[in-house]
C-alpha cells in the first residue's frame, strides 16, 4: 500500500508540474494564412502593441523586439517612433511606414479575457507499476479513488494580426489563449515565443 501511495504521489507532482507548465504557454486556437498572399518573408517589421496601458504597450514591444532580434530579424517597435502615452492612431502608423520604409507591421492586441469553470468528474484508476509480473497481476486489483471537484480558470485570449504594408494586405494572423498566466510579463513571454515559432513555420520571417 506504502508503494501503491508512493507512486501516486509521484504521478501527482508529474501532473502538477505539466499543469503549470500549461498555465506557461499560450496556446493557438486559429491560425490563419492569406493564400493569396504570394511575396517572399519580411525582414524589416513595425512591432505595435495595441493597449491602452503604456507599460504593457512597451512590454509587448519590447519582447518582440527581443524575440525576433534572436532570430536576426530586423524590427523596430512603435513607442520608439511613435512617442506618447495613448496607443498609435493608423495615421501615425501610416506615416512612419512611409518615412522608414517598414515591409510589414505585426500588430497584437487583447482579444478578452474569460473566465471559466471547469468540472473534473470523480474518478477510480491504477497507480502504474513496473515491477515484476506477480506483483503486477496483484496489484491491478488496488484502485485509487479522486472525488469531483471544480476549479476555476482565467483564459487570456491574444490575436496577433501580420499585414504587408506595401499591399495593406492581412497576410497571417493568429489568436492564443492563455491559461492563469501568473504575471502579465509571462502572459507576454508565452504569446511572443509561440508567434515566433508559428511565423517561422510559416516561412514569413527572413534573417538579415
Amino acid at each position: 500500500m506504502k508503494h501503491v501511495s508512493r507512486q501516486c504521489g509521484v504521478w501527482y507532482l508529474v501532473l502538477l508540474a505539466a499543469v503549470v507548465a500549461a498555465c506557461t504557454t499560450a496556446k493557438p486556437i486559429a491560425e490563419w494564412r492569406n493564400q493569396d498572399y504570394t511575396g517572399g518573408p519580411f525582414d524589416n517589421i513595425l512591432i505595435v502593441g495595441v493597449s491602452d496601458q503604456v507599460t504593457v504597450r512597451r512590454a509587448f514591444e519590447n519582447t518582440f523586439l527581443d524575440r525576433l532580434q534572436e532570430e536576426k530579424i530586423k524590427a523596430t517597435p512603435s513607442f520608439a517612433i511613435i512617442p506618447g502615452e495613448t496607443r498609435p492612431t493608423e495615421e501615425n502608423i501610416k506615416a512612419v511606414i512611409k518615412d522608414i520604409k517598414f515591409d510589414s507591421v505585426l500588430i497584437t492586441h487583447l482579444v478578452g479575457v474569460e473566465e471559466k469553470e471547469v468540472y473534473h468528474p470523480s474518478t477510480y484508476y491504477t497507480a502504474p507499476y513496473y515491477r515484476g509480473f506477480y506483483g503486477y497481476y496483484g496489484h491491478v486489483g488496488s484502485y485509487v479513488y479522486e472525488p469531483e471537484y471544480y476549479s476555476r480558470h482565467k483564459l487570456v485570449k491574444l490575436e496577433t494580426n501580420l499585414y504587408d504594408v506595401r499591399t495593406e494586405m492581412l497576410v497571417w494572423s493568429m489568436q492564443s489563449e492563455t491559461m492563469n498566466p501568473s504575471s502579465e510579463q509571462k502572459l507576454i513571454d508565452a504569446k511572443i515565443k509561440t508567434v515566433v515559432k508559428r511565423l517561422k513555420a510559416q516561412k514569413l520571417l527572413q534573417a538579415n
